[in-house]
């Protein structure tokens, strides 16, 4: 897996993103960014989502986002 940056929107923590960006941030090979908001209000009022190298993910575990990770 290359290096790659990961932000959070602090606003799509009740739905689950919180756990995995904690998990992430663990992982010396992703760049964790957090901001209040990602402009992904639709997608943030109904699902956990992150923006993986500029693009925003659906994601429900940490595995699901490293998949995406390697997807990319």
């Amino acid at each position: 897996m290359m290096a790659c940056t990961v932000k959070f929107c602090s606003s799509n923590y009740i739905n689950g993103s919180y756990e995995i960006k904690e998990i992430a941030e663990k992982n010396p090979e992703i760049i964790v960014e957090e901001d209040y908001c990602l402009g992904n209000c639709g997608q943030c009022m109904t699902e956990s989502f992150a923006v993986v190298n500029q693009t925003p993910v659906a994601i429900e575990k940490y595995e699901e986002l490293l998949k995406k990770i390697e997807a990319k």
